[in-house]
């Protein structure tokens, strides 16, 4: 069984580093089932901020386009899917599709990094190696792209 991201940015040491991947409902087919695949294979969690719609329906509605959108990108194989507008606000995402690369608690403005815009993971994850302020994040960033992407980018 291969690692997944979060375990490959686990500190041995409690200085756990998380990585998300903020998207929503509006994005385009092929973007959502790319990011979908992303995820899948390196092991992190897609967040939405909410339902697709108001109402009694919402949920079932996500839950099928979630479906659908596992169906095209993983044949079934469940990507890792959470709703959660808290997560929205604490690093303060504002478009979609962005990356979010948190240490600790990632609670503060100096815990995490965060980039936005239409690429793919690996995309993101060389951009953290390369301009990350946060020394530690810039480092695993680095080391969990060429695991898991150098060469298929």
């Amino acid at each position: 069984m291969s690692e997944s991201m979060y375990d490959k940015f686990r500190d041995p040491n409690a200085n756990t580093m998380r990585a998300f991947i903020f998207v929503s409902m509006k994005l385009s087919d092929t973007t959502l089932i790319a990011l979908a695949r992303d995820s899948r294979r390196a092991g992190v969690g897609l967040v939405l901020q909410g339902f697709i719609h108001e109402g009694p329906r919402g949920l079932e509605d996500t839950k099928a386009r979630i479906a659908d959108i596992n169906r095209a990108c993983c044949n079934n194989n469940v990507a890792n899917w959470q709703i959660n507008p808290i997560l929205f606000k604490r690093y303060e995402v504002k478009a979609v599709p962005a990356f979010v690369i948190a240490k600790g608690s990632g609670n503060s403005s100096t815990d995490f990094s965060k980039v936005s815009g239409e690429m793919s993971l690996g995309t993101a994850l060389k951009f953290f190696a390369q301009e990350s302020r946060i020394p530690d994040i810039k480092k695993r960033a680095g080391q969990v792209y060429y695991q898991t992407f150098a060469g298929q980018d």
